[in-house]
């Protein structure tokens, strides 16, 4: 008898202790500072003003490709359709290829062949697969230099996609220890730093702001809701002179054309992994759509005028070409502008089509 009183008088002090257990808990998984569950810092406030339905500015201290993660852990739903890219696919919007199907678009600015297969995986990563993915071939992702890769791609996460989905093991990957976020959620010392976190001087953050009247006349670009972005209006409103001035830059005499540095052959590296993205896609009944976003006349011009400092640039299309027949898939656009019939009027400066006149080319893919 006396043991049982003694074992209930120790529950009993036990007990005043759940209720503290039960809030480190509570507040390492709801504050989280390392952003281990939400994302931290400014793309965690950036990711839910967007779940919210809200635009906002300040894209330019975005960190694009962190901001695609935080929003991929938070969204509560699978995109139906996903696009992934570069900026030259950032306008593209629900509303121009799949008005009635959810939508995101994860291209992210100077995207290389890391970003190409880490924006799908990670939302693949939290179960949230879409119906339809959209593949904007670039041709510098085919290009082995190293100057057509970005320095703020997400290699790890890249080797972890090659590894785990698509079976290439013959690539470096150190896996990460899954389990450090669950073990976070019981630890003395992150509810710690949950608390100093918490408890800081915020009056010097700098935060996301949602946009207040036209989005269409902001001073800064800004990002909307389904991921895609909206260039300030000073851009949208560039002058001929404007424009003509950027193509006389990105086509300077003395400089290799925009990431075409030794482009003399397609990388049979990421050709490979190109297709086997394409067969793990189809295997999980995961629609595929190619598009080739153009360039601007004067631009194509040049590159063909130069065509002998990067042949391989114009084997690109034509491989795409081949890729779609193979697969079954539709493809869409190309790198010569002429071949859609498109004019001076349809692009911002070299590289970016005005968004309304993407749809001359990207029609609606997903109904």
């Amino acid at each position: 008898m006396k043991s049982l009183k003694d074992f209930l008088k120790v529950s009993a002090k036990l007990s005043l202790f759940v209720p503290i257990f039960l809030f480190m808990i509570f507040c390492n998984y709801k504050i989280d500072p390392s952003g281990l569950f939400f994302g931290a810092g400014f793309e965690r406030v950036a990711s839910e003003y967007l779940l919210e339905g809200n635009y906002i500015s300040g894209y330019e201290r975005l960190d694009g490709r962190k901001l695609n993660e935080v929003y991929a852990m938070n969204v509560p739903y699978a995109p139906q359709v996903l696009i992934n890219g570069s900026s030259r696919s950032m306008t593209i919007t629900a509303d121009m290829i799949c008005p009635n199907k959810t939508f995101y678009n994860a291209s992210n600015v100077g995207a290389d062949r890391y970003d190409f297969f880490t924006s799908y995986y990670i939302f693949a990563k939290e179960g949230k697969e879409p119906e339809t993915m959209v593949l904007s071939l670039d041709a510098w992702l085919f290009n082995s230099d190293s100057e057509a890769l970005d320095e703020r791609s997400n290699k790890e996460l890249y080797y972890e996609f090659l590894n785990k989905e698509l079976g290439l093991t013959q690539y470096s990957y150190t896996p990460k220890n899954e389990n450090i976020k669950y073990k976070a959620l019981f630890s003395p010392s992150y509810f710690q730093s949950s608390i100093k976190y918490y408890l800081r001087d915020r009056t010097q953050d700098i935060m996301p702001e949602i946009v207040q009247g036209d989005i269409y006349a902001q001073t800064s670009a800004i990002k909307c809701p389904d991921g895609s972005i909206i260039y300030d209006k000073a851009f949208m409103n560039s002058t001929r002179d404007q424009i003509d001035y950027a193509l006389i830059t990105a086509t300077y005499p003395d400089q290799p054309l925009l990431k075409m540095y030794n482009f003399d052959h397609l990388d049979p590296e990421f050709m490979e992994q190109l297709e086997l993205f394409i067969e793990y896609l189809q295997r999980k009944n995961i629609q595929v759509v190619l598009y080739i976003p153009p360039y601007q006349e004067y631009f194509y011009s040049v590159a063909v005028a130069r065509k002998e400092q990067h042949p391989a640039f114009f084997e690109v299309e034509d491989y795409c070409h081949k890729l779609a027949e193979k697969y079954n898939i539709p493809i869409y656009g190309s790198y010569d502008p002429q071949k859609l019939g498109l004019v001076y009027e349809d692009f911002l400066d070299a590289f970016h089509m005005r968004p309304k006149s993407i749809s001359k080319i990207l029609p609606v893919i997903a109904y």
